[in-house]
């Protein structure tokens, strides 16, 4: 018979024993190799509190999937932004009409697995904070592998291929939730459901305030990253400097679908992109950069860079659309050349395919791990001459055909 333990109401205000913490000890195990879990509401805090442990989770090559509810605007765009990321598979529950509230943990092995199933959502107060009532089950493998089916079908029973409110995460769907308001935005400052402005039977500390134990503090270095030092600063400093002398880099994003540019690579992959453009949507191209290369001889200091480097998947066409060249997940250099005031772009392996007034089309990537998607129609290409039509503006220089580039 599976052994049990209850987490009661008082546990997680107290601090005596808090899911948070349990979930922890189940990331640690080595026995166990399979996380799945399905929760009503969530919001990124407790998700930040175990990100180490899932990526050490995830490099183990161990399984993580997750099912959200998305009823009520209960759960953030940040959470599901960072699911996307940190997990290998991710679903949205909802049903007109019917709210999707199962909370469900489990955890699986060769020899054991490990169940949590309650009223604890995927947010600080449910892990940590709330009054909330849940009990874990720990099963033997394979002896009782039966009674852990029936738990572990609360949640398989949910995925959409047996339940009609669930449907897989991408980031196509996730910007179409965002864009439908279904999502709380926790950069934005709640319209106030504290008890400041929520109506109350009477004042939460009256008679006597319980000893509350306040939630685990965040782990600054997973989201704040770490301080800088002076040398750090200051290079940063003459970086933004370098960039606002010929560009305005507190210009907002203009939304736009994607970027035209005809292209010479240089022998040394080396890749001009305007500085007009650079001058009308800075921020397209991650402006302003923060980072700085390494001076070479002869030279005092070096020039702005992006970092990290931008990642993207090119495909270069050419006669019939025959794909020339194709890569995914490219480190393209980026960088901005004070002396011209310039963006350049290195990427060696397109010299050998990519001749010169070829038509490169940078549009944001959909993926959540590539930030552009490019792709270089070749004068030889039959779809070469409507994205030169595209490309409505003039670059002054660049020989006796001047090149052109335009937004779309």
């Amino acid at each position: 018979m599976p052994r049990f333990s209850v987490l009661s109401p008082l546990d997680q205000p107290l601090g005596n024993r808090r899911l948070l913490e349990d979930l922890k000890r189940c990331l640690k195990d080595e026995d166990l190799n399979e996380f799945g879990f399905s929760v009503a509401f969530a919001k990124v805090g407790p998700l930040y509190r175990l990100q180490e442990l899932i990526e050490a989770w995830r490099s183990a090559g161990k399984s993580a999937t997750a099912i959200f509810g998305i009823d009520h605007n209960g759960t953030s765009l940040q959470a599901l932004q960072f699911a996307l990321v940190h997990l290998d598979t991710v679903f949205y529950a909802q049903y007109r009409g019917h709210s999707f509230h199962p909370k469900i943990y489990w955890f699986k092995g060769n020899s054991k697995a490990v169940a949590f199933v309650g009223s604890n959502n995927m947010t600080v107060g449910g892990m940590e904070l709330n009054f909330e009532a849940a009990i874990e089950l720990e099963f033997k493998l394979p002896e009782e592998q039966a009674d852990f089916d029936q738990v572990h079908q609360m949640f398989s029973s949910l995925l959409p291929g047996t339940c009609a409110a669930t449907r897989e995460l991408t980031a196509e769907a996730l910007a179409q939730l965002e864009a439908n308001g279904l999502l709380l935005d926790e950069t934005k400052k709640s319209s106030g459901t504290g008890w400041a402005k929520r109506k109350v039977a009477h004042p939460p500390n009256e008679g006597f305030k319980l000893p509350v134990k306040p939630a685990s503090s965040l782990p600054s270095h997973v989201v704040f990253g770490k301080v800088p030092k002076k040398k750090e600063l200051e290079k940063k400093a003459e970086a933004l400097k370098a960039q606002a002398d010929a560009v305005d880099v507190t210009k907002p994003l203009v939304p736009v679908s994607g970027f035209a540019i005809q292209i010479k690579p240089h022998h040394n992959g080396e890749i001009f992109l305007s500085k007009t453009a650079a001058q009308q949507n800075p921020a397209y191209f991650g402006m302003p950069f923060t980072g700085q290369t390494s001076p070479k001889k002869g030279e005092n200091e070096g020039y702005p860079q992006r970092t990290p480097d931008p990642v993207c998947n090119i495909v270069v066409f050419g006669t019939d659309n025959t794909v020339l060249y194709s890569t995914t997940k490219y480190a393209l250099n980026t960088v901005f050349y004070t002396t011209k005031s310039e963006i350049r772009v290195t990427a060696s392996p397109l010299v050998a395919h990519v001749p010169e007034y070829s038509v490169l089309i940078m549009t944001p990537s959909d993926d959540t791990e590539v930030d552009y998607e490019m792709q270089i129609f070749t004068p030889d290409s039959p779809d070469y001459a409507k994205w030169v039509e595209i490309c409505d503006q003039k670059m002054p220089g660049g020989g006796k055909v001047p090149r052109k580039f335009g937004w779309f």
